[in-house]
């Protein structure tokens, strides 16, 4: 089963607006997932120590904090540094110029896993499950809204669903993306993050009543993690290094 790579984002701040990086693509590593993505975040509580990573409803994020989601730090992928993050500096003035108490800055130094599964994952979003979602809701849905690094296109609707069956089986699920080998055992169950609309900031949906809605309907059984109907998109933990560019074949076995 065979699909491209249509669009490639890093996310520098937990919670804020991504990266597109059409020219670099991102970096995979078995030991982060992506290299300079969810390397800074910003703690609901000041004064945090920049040594503790936390669940994510420990820092400002989109699932409790309005504004955060189409807040842009990085215009482009230009901007970042060779480690796909941009300057401390550059954090602290978007904090100054938003005149928000946004608490401590934890920065990990692109040492720690970023994905609340606490893994060293990338993300990967099916296109067509997108848009089988905007069918059945009757809106079309903007696919920033869930945050992914890479965007897929040439699957069916989820068809991932089918593939990921198994938690902590990695090796059971390989997937390629270019010569990078991954294991696929978990899919992404979503909060109420994917609610924010990524443009104006704003909680404006129910599109969690609707996933687990559409799903239940599809006859899926509920994620392997933990039986859940709210899932949007998958994780690849990446066998080795390597870059993920637009137009990369993506092949599911």
């Amino acid at each position: 089963m065979q699909a491209i790579v249509e669009r490639t984002f890093v996310y520098p701040i937990k919670g804020m607006a991504g990266v597109e990086t059409p020219s670099h693509g991102i970096h995979a590593d078995p030991q982060v997932g992506v290299v300079g993505d969810r390397n800074f975040a910003l703690a609901r509580k000041p004064n945090h120590s920049p040594n503790v990573w936390k669940p994510k409803a420990f820092f400002l994020v989109n699932m409790n904090t309005e504004g955060m989601g189409n807040q842009i730090v990085v215009e482009s992928e230009t901007d970042l540094d060779e480690q796909f993050r941009p300057s401390h500096k550059l954090v602290r003035s978007l904090c100054e110029k938003k005149g928000i108490d946004f608490g401590s800055i934890i920065d990990t130094g692109g040492k720690w896993h970023q994905a609340d599964t606490n893994k060293p994952c990338v993300s990967f979003l099916n296109l067509a499950s997108v848009r089988e979602l905007g069918e059945f809701t009757g809106v079309e849905i903007d696919p920033h809204r869930f945050r992914m690094n890479v965007w897929v296109e040439g699957l069916d609707p989820f068809v991932e669903l089918d593939i990921v069956k198994g938690f902590e089986q990695g090796s059971k699920y390989p997937m390629h993306v270019g010569d990078i080998k991954f294991h696929t055992d978990d899919l992404c169950e979503r909060c109420k993050a994917i609610e924010q609309n990524p443009r104006t900031g704003l909680l404006d949906t129910n599109f969690r009543e609707k996933i687990d809605e559409l799903l239940r309907k599809r006859g899926y059984e509920g994620s392997p993690q933990r039986g859940v109907y709210l899932v949007m998109g998958w994780y690849g933990i990446p066998q080795s290094k390597g870059i993920i560019r637009k137009g990369d074949t993506v092949t599911l076995e």
